[in-house]
């Protein structure tokens, strides 16, 4: 009985040697284990949405492929804003501004057909605009507005009215075509002119309160 009560005891005291200390493994555990880096993830992400903005600048949204054009959307007739209508804009008023092509000292329906036609088939060489049959209509109403626009905004740069017509034209940029300029220089300060610009000063006044802001109307039927 003795002979085995000492066996016992020797194999007790042999397996509490050789068993490892478990606490240890635990610290050891938690050093070794890589955390993620919060900083490096964020920057990971930003990294992936530039990379996706710029594959999406190489969508055909963004470039053409030769012989593609943009595609214009309507909505009651009207041209609808989404992205393709601000590209629309942005071609619209680079023409607008060409007072060489489109004086601003003519009338809109007195211009001269040829650089009207000009100016429309510039437009439709990189915009599909048959999706409507008021379609022509429509980009020919936008390409007036801001040829109106582009002259006016020169109008209120440079018609300084503490000086004289003689002296405005000597503040002119040499970009400005002077004749031109002079004749809506002129009409502007008549009665009549005068009228005009305060009637236009309160519809935008107006325009600007509205809740609706300075909203197009096509782009209020493309909304509503």
């Amino acid at each position: 009985m003795m002979y085995w009560l000492i066996v016992a005891f020797v194999i007790s005291v042999f397996m509490v040697v050789t068993t490892p200390d478990r606490s240890d493994d635990h610290s050891t555990d938690e050093q070794e284990y890589d955390h993620p880096n919060l900083h490096e993830m964020n920057m990971a992400g930003d990294q992936t949405k530039k990379k996706t903005r710029e594959q999406n600048k190489d969508h055909s949204e963004y470039h053409l492929s030769q012989g593609q054009r943009f595609i214009i959307k309507f909505k009651n007739d009207q041209i609808v804003h989404d992205s393709v209508g601000k590209k629309l804009n942005k071609k619209c008023a680079m023409i607008a501004n060409d007072f060489k092509l489109l004086p601003m000292d003519v009338p809109w329906f007195e211009q001269d057909q040829k650089n009207i036609d000009e100016a429309m088939e510039t437009i439709q060489r990189e915009f599909d605009y048959s999706g409507s049959t008021f379609g022509y209509r429509r980009v020919n109403e936008r390409l007036n507005k801001l040829w109106r626009s582009a002259y006016n905004s020169l109008l209120d740069k440079y018609n300084n009215k503490d000086l004289t017509v003689e002296e405005v034209m000597r503040t002119l940029p040499d970009y400005i075509i002077k004749d031109q300029f002079l004749k809506k220089l002129m009409e502007r300060r008549s009665p009549r002119g005068l009228e005009i610009s305060e009637i236009n000063k309160g519809n935008r006044a107006k325009q600007t309160s509205h809740s609706l802001g300075s909203k197009s109307l096509a782009q209020r039927n493309y909304l509503y």
